[in-house]
C-alpha cells in the first residue's frame, strides 16, 4: 500500500530537522549561488534599460568624430572638422540634418583657486533635439538661443568641480573661465543635468555655446558631427558613407570614425553578456557545490536510516514511496534554499543599484522581472532533486531484509 503524500511531506519535515546543521550548510550553499545569478541579472537587465532610456531620442544619431579607437588607449583624437564639412555631409543621399560641436580643453577660477575642465560648445537649440535623453535637466533650465555666458554641467561635473575648487557651486553660481589671451571670462550656471553618461559622452564637460567656446579658444575646431538620418536600416551603410566622404574632403585616409545607431547599445550589451557569463559560471559552480551538498546530505541520511527503511518496507512500502521521500526532502532543502536566494539576490540588486545610482547612471531603476525570480527557484530546486536522484533510488533499493540487518 502505497504512502499519502502528507505522511512523506511529514516524515520529510521531520527527517531535516534532524540533522539542522548539515541541511543549513546545504541551504546556504544553493542559495548564495541563485542569489547572484538573481543580482547579476537584474542589475544588467535594469542597466541595458536605463542606458536605452538615455538615448531616447538619438537612435537615429550617427556620431562621427576626427580620429579611431587604438587598441589599449581607447579614442585617439586625429585632426578635427570643420563648420563647412557638416554641409557637404548634409548632401548625401539619407542624412537629415547635422550638427557641430566643439571640445577643448580650458581652466576655470572660482575664489583664485583654479582646476581644468572641458568645454563642450554647440548651437542651443541642438542639445534637445541631438542629444536626447542625454540632456534631462535636474536643477534649473536649459541654454536659450543666443546665451553666449551661461553653462551647463551634469550632477557629476558639478561634484567634481566643487571638490577640486574647495566650492559648493550651485545654480546661480558665478564662474570664470580662462581663455587663450589669459582674460577672466564670467560664465553663470544656469542648469544641472542629471546624467553625465551617454551616447555622446558628456562625462566631465561644461556645456555652452558655440560662440562662447570660439571666445575662449579662438578655435573653430569641429571635434564632434552628430548626423540625423530619416532611415534606420541603412544606418550603417550612412555610416560608412559619411566616412568616406569626411576624409575625402580633408584629404586624410582613416581620419573619420563614425559611429552608427545601436552600436553603442551592442556594445554595452555584449560588456553585459561577458559580465554575466563570468559571473554565471561563477554562480553555476556555487550550484555544483548546493549540489554535491545535497548528495552528501542525503547519502549519510540513507545510512544512518537504513533500519528504518528497513521498516518502512516490512510494513509495505514500496520503492517508489522511499524513493519519493528523499526527493522531497532533497525538493524541500533546494526550495528553501532557492527562495532564500532569490530574496538575498533581490536585496543585493538593491545595494549595488545604490552605488549604479550615484557614481554611473544616476536614478537607474531596478527592473526585477518575475521571470528572473521563479526562473532562480526553479534552477534551485532542479539543482535538489538532480543532486538527490542518486542517493533517492540508491534508498529504494535497498533489501528489507538487509536494511534491517544494518545496525
Amino acid at each position: 500500500m502505497a504512502m499519502k503524500w502528507r505522511i512523506k511531506a511529514k516524515l520529510a519535515q521531520k527527517n531535516l530537522r534532524e540533522y539542522k546543521i548539515r541541511t543549513l550548510l546545504t541551504i546556504v550553499s544553493i542559495a548564495i549561488g541563485i542569489a547572484a545569478i538573481v543580482s547579476l541579472i537584474i542589475v544588467s537587465q535594469s542597466m541595458e534599460m536605463a542606458v536605452g532610456q538615455r538615448l531616447g531620442g538619438t537612435v537615429d544619431i550617427i556620431r562621427a568624430l576626427p580620429g579611431h579607437v587604438v587598441p589599449g588607449r581607447d579614442f585617439v583624437p586625429y585632426g578635427s572638422f570643420t563648420e563647412e564639412s557638416a554641409i557637404e555631409i548634409e548632401r548625401i543621399d539619407g542624412v537629415a540634418a547635422t550638427s557641430n560641436w566643439m571640445v577643448e580643453i580650458a581652466e576655470v577660477e572660482y575664489n583664485e583657486i583654479s582646476a581644468p575642465v572641458e568645454l563642450m560648445g554647440g548651437n542651443p537649440k541642438d542639445f534637445k533635439d541631438f542629444m536626447g535623453g542625454v540632456i534631462e535637466i535636474k536643477k534649473g533650465r536649459l541654454l536659450a538661443e543666443g546665451e553666449n555666458r551661461e553653462i551647463i554641467l551634469s550632477v557629476s561635473t558639478l561634484d567634481h568641480i566643487n571638490r577640486w575648487l574647495q566650492a559648493d557651486l550651485d545654480v546661480g553660481e558665478v564662474l570664470h573661465i580662462k581663455s587663450r589671451e589669459g582674460e577672466m571670462i564670467e560664465f553663470t550656471i544656469v542648469g544641472i543635468m542629471a546624467y553625465d553618461l551617454a551616447g555622446v559622452e558628456v562625462s566631465h564637460r561644461l556645456l555652452l555655446s558655440k560662440e562662447a567656446i570660439k571666445e575662449i579658444t579662438g578655435t573653430e575646431d569641429v571635434m564632434l558631427m552628430l548626423v540625423r538620418i530619416d532611415d534606420l536600416g541603412r544606418a550603417r551603410e550612412l555610416a560608412e558613407m559619411i566616412e568616406d566622404r569626411l576624409d575625402e574632403i580633408h584629404g586624410v585616409s582613416g581620419l573619420t570614425t563614425a559611429v552608427a545607431p545601436g552600436q553603442v547599445l551592442d556594445q554595452i550589451r555584449l560588456v553585459s553578456l561577458l559580465i554575466q557569463a563570468v559571473v554565471i559560471g561563477i554562480a553555476f559552480i556555487a550550484l555544483i557545490v548546493g549540489c554535491v551538498g545535497i548528495v552528501n546530505t542525503m547519502l549519510m541520511s540513507v545510512m544512518e536510516r537504513t533500519r528504518e527503511i528497513g521498516i518502512m518496507k516490512a510494513i509495505g512500502a514500496i520503492k517508489k514511496d522511499v524513493l519519493e521521500l528523499f526527493l522531497v526532502e532533497a525538493t524541500i532543502v533546494s526550495l528553501i534554499g532557492g527562495i532564500l536566494g532569490v530574496l538575498v539576490g533581490v536585496a543585493i540588486s538593491f545595494v549595488l543599484n545604490l552605488g549604479i545610482s550615484r557614481y554611473i547612471i544616476t536614478d537607474m531603476e531596478l527592473i526585477i522581472s518575475p521571470s528572473v525570480l521563479i526562473g532562480g527557484v526553479v534552477i534551485a530546486v532542479a539543482t535538489g532533486i538532480t543532486g538527490g536522484l542518486y542517493p533517492a533510488r540508491r534508498a529504494a533499493n535497498l533489501k528489507p531484509i538487509e536494511a534491517l540487518r544494518y545496525d
